[in-house]
């Protein structure tokens, strides 16, 4: 096998990227996405992903994390969301955020983000209006 023949060069289809995709996982104990073969095209393209996916795993490849990073970023500056959608985003990455700098919030009741988290779609949307001050 090339490091850079294409998969589908070599005659792989959906049953052998799946099998590929399962000898892998077992190999590495990683949780990796159906779309492997198809996402990463080549045996080197895979085995960037694995070394940089391990690495992240492990905690010690600053350099993977802030790529990682980066992907997101790119993502949510592809998109246009409702303000619904952001809301609820937002409400997530901040609930992040939190967690990895270890900070807890100062608050005597429910939190902001615990309501919002437990909210339906119409009390998120109130809770913009009245705490926002945007109108739908």
């Amino acid at each position: 096998v090339e490091s850079g023949q294409a998969f589908r060069e070599m005659g792989f289809d959906s049953l052998t990227a799946v099998e590929l995709r399962g000898r892998l996982t077992a190999v590495t104990g990683l949780s990796l996405p159906a779309t492997l073969v198809f996402d990463y095209p080549t045996p080197e393209a895979v085995v960037e992903y694995l070394r940089q996916t391990d690495l992240v795993a492990g905690g010690d490849d600053t350099a993977g994390l802030l790529a990682e990073l980066d992907k997101l970023e790119a993502g949510l500056a592809g998109t246009a969301p409702d303000e619904l959608t952001r809301a609820k985003v937002a409400v997530r990455l901040q609930a992040f955020l939190a967690k990895w700098t270890g900070e807890t919030p100062q608050v005597t009741g429910p939190g902001v983000v615990d309501q919002l988290e437990d909210a339906s779609d119409d009390e998120i949307l109130s809770f913009i209006n009245d705490e926002l001050g945007r109108a739908t």
